[in-house]
């Protein structure tokens, strides 16, 4: 099945996921996290489907902590 077509499960990815990472989820809170998937399941794919250029991207600069270097005026 391509990527297109792939259905998400909310629920499947949640079991997954809270197996994978070690997460305890209660009763109480499965069905606001499922809720909460589905929703990022959808804005995901508003995202995916806009048209991006590829000569329209640039990458972010890297936040390098330390002390900032700065020019003396003259």
């Amino acid at each position: 099945m391509s990527e297109a077509t792939r259905e998400c499960d909310p629920a499947t990815h949640l079991d997954a996921m809270a197996a994978a990472l070690g997460l305890a989820i209660t009763a109480e809170q499965r069905q606001g996290v499922i809720r909460f998937l589905a929703t990022a399941e959808a804005m995901a794919r508003i995202v995916q489907a806009a048209p991006v250029g590829e000569d329209t991207l640039e990458l972010a600069p890297v936040f390098r902590p330390g002390r900032a270097e700065v020019e003396e005026e003259a």
